[in-house]
């Protein structure tokens, strides 16, 4: 038990580092990708932008771990000011379980599908026939409709 209690208050603290470091408030609104689906994670951050009306946010913060991911938000031109952050998986799993302890941030969302078991964003995908696009919308973004996503190139994304 004590043991458990160390981990979670040392998840804490690298919350309240993050927070501090990037002055993430309730105007800021933070995407985490994890890369697990690819199509999954490139209608997040081509929805992002109603993500942040919805949250009336000003900002986002993308946090990635991988130089896929960069490569993909790097095709977009967003209207509002994005912060992107190199951020290690393993601190990000660690975030990820201080959040499911503790939901401690409404602007906060990860695109994972298969961890832990019984997500919401893998049970869509996996128990549904709703794609990615419709799951962006609907059950990371809680969006009340599927919309039009952000003018792109959507083949940029495949070619890789």
């Amino acid at each position: 038990m004590f043991k458990r209690c160390f981990i979670i208050l040392k998840e804490y603290f690298q919350w309240l580092r993050l927070s501090i470091k990037y002055k993430i408030n309730y105007k800021k609104v933070v995407l985490v990708l994890i890369n697990e689906n690819k199509t999954l994670d490139y209608y997040a951050i081509s929805y992002l932008k109603y993500f942040v009306k919805r949250k009336y946010a000003d900002e986002a913060i993308i946090l990635f771990h991988d130089a896929e991911s960069k490569k993909m938000f790097e095709m977009f031109n967003f209207s509002f000011k994005v912060t992107t952050v190199y951020y290690p998986l393993e601190k990000i799993k660690k975030l990820y379980d201080y959040y499911s302890f503790e939901k401690f941030f409404d602007n906060i969302v990860f695109t994972y599908t298969s961890f832990p078991k019984y997500n919401l964003l893998g049970r869509v995908l996996d128990e549904t026939s709703v794609n990615e696009q419709d799951t962006v919308c609907l059950a990371l973004y809680h969006l009340r409709e599927v919309l039009a996503p952000d003018e792109t190139n959507t083949e940029k994304i495949y070619a890789n």
